[in-house]
């Protein structure tokens, strides 16, 4: 087993925009004085989680990969990622497997917020906290893509359990095969992840892999941030 490859930010460093929340809460046309708008402007100009939002990932050489069964092998363990995100990584030769939280401040200020009443602050302040862990891996991504590029390989689109086809429950498997690392998540015996605003997956590596759109167009499930996004997109 690979070391850990570690990252850590401030919020400062991963923060979404006001444009950006706006947009992931379809409510980019509402004026300025909104009062959504207001608490999102405020909450991003106050926030600051300087030590909580960590992540990074352990790189294996990928042993085994069968489109047709949707299995992978990786040191000498067995992931059932499904056929459709085995198929967008067939070309890969290795995996960089993933963990990213944005610690436990946004669910607290979340679950604050709904006990006080605040339905529409605890919903804005729960899609700030999934922007932002988001952002986070989007930076530990590029890093990694920077990092395989020297030696001339490729990554592609990163790939969670519970998402395009992969059981949820193979969450304990990735954990085991991640061990020891510096994210603090933790996992329930339901398979969420502890803090919430957490994300776990698998990037695909290879000299010939290619870059896939994500299959939001045929994927089932709505609370996907990938489908929202691509959702307003195409809108």
């Amino acid at each position: 087993m690979n070391d850990f490859c570690a990252y850590s930010f401030s919020f400062g460093e991963v923060a979404p925009t006001i444009d950006e929340v706006l947009d992931f809460l379809q409510s980019a046309d509402l004026d300025e004085e909104h009062p959504a708008v207001v608490f999102v402007r405020d909450t991003l100009n106050e926030l600051n989680f300087d030590t909580a939002i960590r992540g990074g990932y352990v790189l294996e050489n990928i042993d085994f990969l069968n489109v047709k069964t949707g299995l992978l092998q990786v040191d000498n363990v067995t992931l059932n990622l499904g056929r459709q995100v085995c198929g967008y990584i067939k070309e890969a030769s290795q995996a960089a497997f993933f963990l990213c939280t944005a610690g436990n401040g946004f669910t607290k200020m979340t679950n604050r917020l709904n006990e006080q009443g605040d339905i529409m602050e605890a919903y804005i302040m729960d899609a700030i906290g999934s922007l932002t862990v988001e952002k986070a891996m989007d930076k530990i991504q590029g890093a990694l893509k920077t990092h395989v590029g020297k030696n001339g390989l490729k990554i592609s689109n990163r790939y969670s359990p519970g998402y395009c086809n992969w059981p949820l429950d193979d969450q304990k498997t990735l954990f085991d095969l991640i061990g020891k690392n510096a994210t603090g998540i933790s996992l329930t015996d339901s398979c969420l992840m502890i803090p919430r605003k957490s994300v776990s997956g698998i990037i695909g590596i290879g000299k010939g892999l290619k870059h896939h759109d994500y299959g939001c167009v045929i994927c089932n499930n709505a609370t996907c941030i990938y489908r929202k996004i691509l959702a307003r997109s195409v809108s």
